[in-house]
């Protein structure tokens, strides 16, 4: 009985065997299918170069990045005809008429306001300018911090719109920042909000269909901080599926709660926009923090909004003045990029290429991101185990060879058994 029933498993082991064995080689020809459905395939993006002569900037989305030496200015043109800026730099002569002066001659010539203006946190290099530039070119909707500006008794005019409590702010470049935004002008009252990512009206969108695009606010999600950068919002920029993300001065503290709040995302069940961060999500432009200190871009906050993959293929935008007095960028930012494999042309720096814009505009009917007089394509590319490419076919039989290993050893012992078994028997 014994020997008949060892017999039994071994051939039922055999049996075992062939149906998988067959039931992969089945599985062969569909190895695209299912290495992208199991990750082994991804997008990889490649820099190729081309022209502007004949480019297409119908339905574009452009960022421009300005060099305003040590301090933070981004201006957005978006695909619908609006437009944005993003902190309008240090408090001076020379920022002030670089800023009013790129907007001259990039814009339209019919250009007079901008549809969004966004002050990330009351510091200087970023609020100090942005009263000339909305005095040449008023917001019709603002977005600020949660901290009252109160210079020389100054009455913030959004003080009651701010929490109780909030902190205040008595510096001049802070206050005639917060004044020029709200100031009203012959053709429209402005609008303005304290940033507020849990109020989703806050959201701006735009377009219609395929030509949608979302400019999202993640944070901060505390309405009280000790160091003024992180008051700076986590925001992402998405059209035609690439994404930018932008953060101020936002420092580990700011990142960390957006992280867990991803994190929570993932395990609370409830539907709300931080769920968009999978793990499948990607971006494609990352604006390094606080002129990229060693302080912020954590490689937790990369992690929590970008793949791997991503990661390595994204672009870095770290605005900072040449020579400045803080080191910016600190070396742990950019060894951290290196070592995530960004490949050094993905480094862009206002110290050292000045201003640049980046566009997803259309190409030969497709929609592509665009930077420097070059183009991302994206082509499919395996994940490799050191130099080995992870095919389907690789990992399929690989799996079945130590499937093959694991049962002749077992089939081994079940024999040997039956063996031993009977020279006792026999004794």
């Amino acid at each position: 009985m014994a020997k008949t029933s060892k017999k039994t498993m071994i051939i039922a082991e055999v049996i075992f065997l062939a149906v998988v064995a067959a039931v992969l080689a089945v599985t062969m020809f569909f190895c695209e299918p299912i290495e992208l459905a199991l990750g082994l395939k991804y997008e990889k993006a490649v820099r190729v170069p081309t022209g502007d002569a004949d480019a297409d900037y119908t339905n574009a989305l452009k960022v421009h990045f300005v060099d305003v030496g040590q301090g933070d200015c981004t201006l957005v043109q978006l695909p619908d005809g609006k437009t944005m800026i993003i902190d309008g730099g240090e408090n001076n002569a020379s920022v002030k008429s670089a800023i009013v002066e790129y907007v001259a001659e990039n814009f339209d010539a019919s250009f007079k306001y901008f549809d969004y203006a966004i002050l990330t946190h009351p510091d200087s290099d970023h609020c100090g300018s942005m009263d000339d530039v909305l005095a040449a070119y008023p917001a019709r909707v603002s977005y600020r911090p949660n901290v009252e500006a109160n210079k020389d008794g100054y009455v913030d005019p959004g003080k009651s719109e701010l929490t109780s409590g909030a902190k205040t702010k008595d510096t001049a470049a802070y206050k005639n920042c917060i004044e020029a935004m709200y100031k009203a002008n012959d053709d429209f009252t402005p609008v303005v909000h304290v940033t507020d990512p849990a109020d989703e009206s806050q959201t701006i969108t735009g377009g219609e269909g395929d030509g949608a695009y979302t400019f999202t606010f993640y944070s901060p999600l505390s309405v009280k901080y000790t160091d003024w950068n992180n008051y700076s919002p986590i925001m992402i920029l998405e059209y035609k599926g690439f994404r930018f993300a932008f953060s101020g001065d936002a420092e580990k503290e700011n990142e960390a709660e957006f992280v867990k709040r991803v994190a929570e995302a993932k395990t609370d069940g409830i539907d709300d926009k931080y769920d968009v961060f999978t793990d499948d999500y990607t971006v494609h432009v990352i604006k390094a923090g606080h002129h990229g200190s060693r302080t912020s871009t954590s490689q937790a906050y990369i992690d929590a909004i970008t793949t791997p993959e991503g990661s390595a293929a994204a672009y870095y935008i770290i605005s900072c003045g040449a020579g400045n007095d803080y080191g910016h960028p600190h070396s742990e930012t950019v060894d951290r990029l290196k070592n995530m494999g960004v490949p050094d042309e993905n480094v862009l720096r206002t110290d050292e290429d000045g201003d640049f814009m980046l566009s997803v505009r259309s190409d030969n009917g497709a929609f592509k991101l665009f930077c420097n007089g070059f183009k991302t394509e994206y082509e499919l590319a395996y994940k490799t185990a050191g130099s080995i490419e992870l095919k389907w076919a690789v990992v399929a039989w690989c799996g079945y060879a130590v499937l093959v290993v694991i049962t002749v050893v077992q089939m081994t012992f079940t024999a040997l058994g039956g063996r031993s078994s009977g020279g006792r028997r026999r004794r």
